[in-house]
């Protein structure tokens, strides 16, 4: 079978890694980020009188065509990866243990620097976003499978989010109350809505971009905050208790944790359409996976050694009770919100178009307009009852079950099929075959044990929320 031809570069003008729809009419249709969800001011939105009227997976990110230099390429990498997975990292610490979590995320990291580089030279041989290169190799029903999953991962991380959202909200306002909150944490999940959904009814998100630009802000101010009273807690008081080397029972969670944290593959084929020297993005990729890595492995080191056998789920709650930690649970509770509706247009998008298709444009008709609203209302909905029923005590097992189910396919399985289709090296076939058959296996297994997890819980993972603690003068 001969390889498929090459997409233009007209046919290739965005690349991501969710699935969103481009509807067939003359207005513009705004390019959402991944995990991080951010959009540049001034973004240039793509004339959709020039697509064709069908779903497609392209609607991450838009990255000028040509014009950015490797620094520019590493910055926005680091972008895509440092967010707000890596606050999950202490607590699936406690899973693994100190010394295999750290070689679990060193080689995680090697396996998906080597999944995202022949997913690079997959799209660099057929074109297009991802949906576009697997429906080139194997048709429209992959194409439709890749949907599935990167619908699944957007609504599990936002689902995710809005857990540890109320349970911040709730601690903050425990401890600004006295510790007499009139209101249980799990029901703020259903007061942020309020923010979240009126928001996704926007479908020019690129005029919202400075609320990913605050969102981002504040998770670096989070992040420092965090390093810093982890620090001061280790000066203070030494290690915490019962720092394990390795948790036999539960170090299979931390698997999934970790993939979590590292699936940044969207950005990956939009940044390198957006070099101006494209021949030099593996190198711009190892150095920006260097980099994620030991930022991930410092916040889980760090995160751990302080608080021990007592590290939550969000190392954010471990923080003492004092105006800065109560600031930092409120803005990061707050950057998540602003990007949740981010992370949820690209199944927006999919279902929208699914369900009502191209032609049945809100702007002609204000029936459709406001019931796509609805169906735009319902999947923040869908996310909010699945994080209410979860709760925050399980929150570090959904974490790692959203890494399983919907992420490894993603960063594994699916590269080492297209890249098995492109090349003519036997070696390097073998190779794609293994990766593939690793990702299979992989995802089985850390599926299994999570549900087991679930079903027989294990008192090694990491802690309950704490006692609630009045506000430190």
């Amino acid at each position: 079978m001969s390889n498929p031809p090459p997409m233009t570069k007209k046919q290739s003008e965005f690349s991501v890694i969710a699935p969103a729809s481009i509807h067939s009419n003359k207005y513009e249709t705004p390019i959402p980020n991944r995990e991080n969800s951010q959009f540049y001011p001034g973004d240039r939105i793509y004339d959709n009188e020039k697509a064709e009227s069908t779903i497609s997976d392209e609607q991450i990110e838009h990255v000028p065509e040509g014009t950015g230099s490797p620094g520019k390429a590493l910055f926005m990498l680091l972008k895509a990866f440092v967010g707000t997975g890596v606050i999950f990292l202490p607590g699936s610490f406690v899973s693994g243990g100190l010394v295999f979590s750290i070689c679990l995320m060193i080689f995680v990291a090697l396996v998906c620097l080597a999944a995202f580089q022949i997913l690079v030279k997959a799209q660099q041989t057929v074109g297009g976003s991802y949906g576009d290169v697997a429906q080139a190799l194997y048709g429209s029903w992959l194409r439709y499978i890749i949907q599935f999953f990167l619908c699944l991962s957007q609504m599990g991380f936002v689902a995710s989010y809005l857990i540890f959202i109320s349970e911040n909200i709730g601690i903050a306002a425990d401890t600004l109350s006295n510790c007499s909150s009139p209101i249980e944490s799990k029901y703020y999940i259903w007061m942020v809505l309020a923010v979240i959904i009126p928001i996704c009814w926007v479908r020019k998100i690129a005029k919202l971009s400075w609320l990913a630009v605050v969102a981002d802000i504040f998770i670096l101010f989070g992040l420092v905050c965090v390093i810093y009273f982890c620090s001061d807690e280790i000066a203070r008081n030494g290690p915490g208790p019962n720092i394990r080397m390795i948790n036999p029972n539960d170090f299979a969670l931390m698997i999934g944790t970790a993939v979590f944290s590292f699936e940044g593959i969207g950005m990956v084929i939009p940044v390198i359409e957006g070099m101006k020297e494209p021949e030099k993005f593996p190198r711009v990729l190892n150095i920006g996976m260097l980099i994620v890595t030991l930022i991930f492995i410092l916040i889980g080191i760090i995160g751990y050694v302080a608080f021990g056998e007592n590290t939550q789920a969000s190392v954010v709650a471990n923080l003492p009770k004092v105006p800065l930690s109560v600031t930092v649970q409120l803005l990061y509770s707050l950057a998540m919100i602003l990007t949740s509706p981010f992370m949820l247009y690209p199944p927006l998008q999919i279902i929208e178009q699914g369900v009502f298709g191209p032609n049945r444009s809100g702007r002609v008709n204000k029936r459709f307009k406001w019931l796509k609203n609805l169906s735009r209302s319902i999947v923040p909905l869908v996310c909010a009852a699945v994080s209410f029923g979860v709760g925050a005590a399980n929150l570090d097992k959904f974490v790692a079950l959203v890494g399983s189910i919907a992420c490894m396919p993603l960063c594994f399985i699916f590269p080492g099929m297209f890249h098995f289709k492109v090349t003519t090296k036997k070696w390097a076939k073998v190779w794609d075959v293994i990766l593939a058959i690793f990702g299979v296996g992989i995802t089985i297994y850390t599926l299994y044990v999570n549900i087991n997890s679930w079903i027989t819980p294990s008192s090694s993972g990491s802690a309950p929320a704490a006692e609630c603690v009045p506000l430190a003068t």
